[in-house]
């Protein structure tokens, strides 16, 4: 470890903003501060034009290969990308030398990887989980039974192999069954609070927002039905569905169907200051996923002063960042449980100021500088536990 600071090594296989999702916001974010004070490295696909290592943002890329696509037809992840990925991954591990790597463990393969990798460098290993199946592999695999029952065994294993362990949520801890006391400890997902203050409100208000990738787990298609039954009550009632993936052209096709087309905008993805700006020309910020790690696009709705409305969920950390009736909704995942929690909001623009303001108070815990500086505490006790136990030269 040199005098300067650390050289941490992250390991991902998808990047922002060439990948827009919560995983890769977070790596993002962490390793642009945690540059600032130390040598960030990070290891992914190469999404760039270029040599294989650039510089960006202070952090030094290195692309393992040219990315293949990393969803299938169906908009899943691929097991064969997550195989392609693990297998490029080694030698560039085996090239280097680190002080710590954070590797994330969503998906789990490349831990694998990452794991023999640190061992034959002798480099303490901090994996991240920002999920845990367990179970729900055979909900999502539902006739390949076999596959699903050797993806859980794989995951279940895989929950040893860091040296400290650095679940996003209470919620994933408790899915992975396992004491952290000794081995690591919960940081959650945060929000850039400065860029959001900075941020001005886009021109065209409207009523409700939904931001996210359109993927069936993330399940547009109860907004579009609520949307449809509250047409009688609100009849000006306007909803902008931003992002994209698979299931655009079918909620697209839905929207016509149900007669709300002209209610309901689709604005594709966007990125940056533009989702803040549109997050606050909304009043409210449904969120319907019944899957979700920790649920970024709900802290950043809070600290945009838009009240978020989220679905109970086994498989969902999301309605745990909100406290019901106090700064956001929590309903259940059903079109009569979202369209009653929108008329409640909607129709009592008093209750809905008040939840706003509390909503930005409650955001302030997610400010990226500080849970910056905890995992820089992670590292940091990470590398040195490493050299106390290292043997005498």
């Amino acid at each position: 470890m040199s005098a300067a600071g650390l050289r941490i090594g992250l390991v991902y296989d998808a990047l922002y903003p060439y990948v827009a999702g919560g995983a890769e916001k977070r790596y993002h974010e962490l390793a642009t501060r945690l540059a600032e004070r130390h040598e960030v490295h990070y290891l992914t696909w190469r999404f760039w034009d270029g040599p294989a290592e650039v510089v960006q943002d202070g952090i030094i890329l290195h692309g393992v290969g040219p990315p293949p696509s990393l969803y299938g037809a169906d908009g899943k992840r691929t097991v064969r990308e997550a195989v392609a990925f693990s297998a490029r991954l080694l030698p560039v591990l085996l090239r280097q030398r680190w002080d710590v790597i954070d590797c994330s463990a969503t998906p789990y393969l490349p831990l694998y990887a990452t794991w023999l990798g640190s061992r034959l460098t002798r480099t303490p290993l901090v994996a991240t989980w920002h999920e845990f199946w367990g179970e729900h592999w055979h909900d999502y695999l539902p006739r390949r039974p076999m596959v699903a029952r050797v993806a859980r065994a794989l995951e279940s294993a895989s929950r040893r192999l860091g040296d400290v362990t650095v679940p996003v949520s209470e919620f994933t801890a408790r899915r992975m069954g396992r004491s952290l006391e000794d081995r690591g400890q919960i940081v959650g997902n945060g929000v850039d609070l400065g860029a959001i203050r900075a941020t001005r409100r886009a021109g065209r208000r409207v009523d409700v927002v939904f931001v996210g990738r359109l993927i069936d787990e993330k399940r547009v298609d109860l907004l579009l039905e609520a949307v449809r039954a509250l047409a009688g009550r609100f009849p000006d009632l306007r909803t902008t569905v931003i992002g994209d993936g698979p299931e655009r052209a079918a909620l697209e096709g839905r929207a016509v169907r149900l007669g709300i087309a002209d209610r309901v905008t689709f604005s594709g993805r966007i990125e940056g200051s533009r989702v803040y700006a549109a997050m606050k020309a909304a009043s409210v910020l449904v969120m319907p996923s019944v899957r979700e790690g920790f649920g970024i696009t709900v802290a950043e709705a809070q600290a945009c002063g838009t009240v978020p409305v989220v679905v109970r969920s086994p498989m969902s950390a999301a309605s745990a960042l909100v406290r019901d009736g106090v700064d956001g909704l929590v309903c259940d995942p059903t079109t009569a449980s979202l369209a009653e929690a929108l008329t409640r909001l909607l129709s009592d623009p008093a209750r809905l100021s008040s939840m706003s303001r509390d909503a930005r108070r409650a955001a302030r815990r997610y400010d990226w500088n500080l849970l910056a500086g905890r995992m820089e505490e992670v590292y940091l006790d990470a590398a040195h536990r490493s050299l106390e136990l290292a043997p005498a030269t």
